[in-house]
């Protein structure tokens, strides 16, 4: 099965952000962690220009979120969504910039191919290369989580509300089935369209949604529409359901983030914190368009660089 939004990522550095908890507690839990080694600037193309939006400092944090579509452990995967998180302390701003993945660009040591590619080819580190070398960035830390903590953690905060159009239902159902045949489970398929509330099935299969309405456009747009409730609801959580979400999801995490960063976003309180979302390509900036990719025609956006170099500099560091 292609196209699994392993966004899930997202959450979980949600869910650690959000959650107000002695330091103790946070280290014990996060040896439920895979930590992988940091990156140099040198290994992943980071731009060394400390006026960078997302350089690291005490007032601002930032990370790319990997989701991946691999269907079994160890396989190499591509990066189905790919996310910029920043958090502007100073500003009490959480912000979300979407990389659609099927821009077209130059992977460094490698032609030109999707941009969801890199990470199939070379791992975060190469993922992160070709994110610094084609935006102008600063990025060295990633997260990626299994696809099955999604569930888990939608259902941990009670659902989500989700206005669901009429042609999407039957596309939900069919994401369900796929799942199932995967996972296993029986759970209710959605019966109608209209507002509603969906359990983590559902909106797994929700998000993974890409055939209906404006293709992969409106699929960034549920995304981000799903984590946005979930955040929402993390900020009023009681302690005790934040912990035991963490409990959760922590499994599901692979990252390079030291554990030491990772405790002190802990420690902050994220009440008053507000999230912006952002897509790249912005409109206006690309054409819709094909190119032969290792030997295959292949649907592509061939989009102007420098247009959203500009624009994503300016959505991350206002």
């Amino acid at each position: 099965m292609q196209n699994f939004l392993k966004f899930i990522v997202a959450f979980s550095l949600s869910l650690i952000i959000t959650a107000v908890i002695v330091g103790v507690y946070l280290n014990t839990r996060l040896e439920k962690i895979k930590f992988t080694d940091l990156f140099s600037l040198e290994e992943v193309y980071a731009t060394k220009d400390r006026n960078n939006p997302t350089v690291p400092s005490n007032e601002k944090f930032a990370a790319v979120l990997f989701g991946l579509d691999a269907r079994q452990e160890g396989e190499h995967a591509r990066s189905d969504a790919i996310m910029i998180l920043l958090i502007d302390h100073a500003n009490k701003k959480i912000k979300l910039a979407s990389i659609m993945r099927d821009l077209y660009v130059k992977i460094p040591g490698f032609d030109k191919k999707k941009i969801n590619a890199a990470y199939e080819l070379g791992g975060p580190k190469l993922a992160l290369a070709t994110l610094n070398k084609t935006f102008q960035l600063s990025l060295t830390r990633y997260a990626t989580v299994d696809f099955e903590g999604f569930e888990k953690i939608i259902d941990a905060v009670g659902g989500v509300e989700v206005d669901v159009k009429p042609e999407e239902v039957e596309h939900i159902n069919i994401n369900m089935r796929e799942v199932r045949n995967l996972l296993g489970g029986k759970v209710p398929e959605v019966k109608k369209p209209g507002l509603q509330k969906l359990n983590g099935r559902q909106a797994l299969a929700y998000a993974r949604i890409r055939y209906v309405g404006n293709a992969d456009y409106e699929r960034v747009q549920r995304q981000q529409r799903v984590l946005e409730q979930v955040f929402e609801k993390l900020k009023t959580a009681s302690v005790s359901t934040k912990l035991r979400i963490i409990n959760i999801v922590l499994p599901y995490i692979e990252t390079n983030i030291p554990k030491s960063e990772l405790i002190s976003l802990g420690s902050r309180n994220y009440s008053k914190y507000t999230l912006e979302r952002f897509r790249v390509p912005i409109n206006g900036s690309f054409q819709e368009g094909h190119a032969v990719i290792d030997g295959v025609r292949q649907w592509v956006f061939i989009t102007d660089i420098p247009k959203n170099v500009k624009a994503l500099h300016e959505f991350l560091g206002k």
